[in-house]
């Protein structure tokens, strides 16, 4: 296995693994469309990061994320806005309500600010069907240390509470520590963790 930085060809991979990894997740309703233009987003913007884990030529898992997350979504569709409409049109009419939702993490800067760390690991996915192997280890681990080398003091991350044992132990191990609790307007009840590098 090796893992490197993500190019164009990977994409479309990295999208089917985040829909396979996060069903039902809110990212995932969004559709495949959104995914590509936010993981496009992760590998050509300076200050993403987006690194892939191939096996046999294959992105058998991704992790992305930003130096600095204050102001990403928002730049996101200042620089995309017709392609982040499109992108959003299907789940929107299938389900209107979740158009506040949208608009909440569109701005994040508040919440932003209250963060542990600017840098942020956004998202994490490894093929369902080869999990367990030491690939999200491995990608979590790459991932800090493409950070450390462009001068981040330290990365944050957030994860549900409730029901998610095996994931929170997953970032425990790896050294991360819980810095805060909070709830989402949906009700999520949410760990923030914090990890210096």
């Amino acid at each position: 296995m090796t893992i490197h930085r993500a190019i164009p060809a990977d994409i479309l991979r990295i999208v089917k693994v985040h829909i396979a990894s996060f069903p039902g997740f809110f990212l995932t309703f969004l559709g495949p469309r959104f995914l590509r233009l936010l993981y496009t987003a992760l590998m050509e913007r300076d200050g993403g990061v987006l690194l892939v884990a191939k096996k046999d030529a294959q992105v058998a898992g991704f992790v992305g994320g930003v130096l600095k997350q204050q102001g990403f979504y928002s730049q996101l569709v200042k620089q995309h806005k017709w392609r982040f409409g499109i992108s959003c049109f299907a789940a929107i009419a299938k389900r209107p309500r979740i158009v506040p939702r949208l608009f909440r993490a569109l701005r994040r800067s508040s919440e932003a600010k209250q963060s542990a760390a600017q840098a942020c690991l956004m998202s994490i996915g490894v093929d369902p069907t080869i999990q367990g192997k030491g690939i999200g280890r491995a990608l979590v681990t790459a991932f800090c240390e493409e950070l450390r080398k462009k001068g981040c003091p330290s990365v944050c991350l957030t994860t549900d509470k409730v029901d998610n044992e095996k994931t929170n132990c997953f970032y425990q191990g790896l050294g991360f520590s819980i810095a805060r609790e909070y709830t989402t307007p949906e009700g999520r009840e949410m760990y923030e963790y914090v990890k210096s590098l």
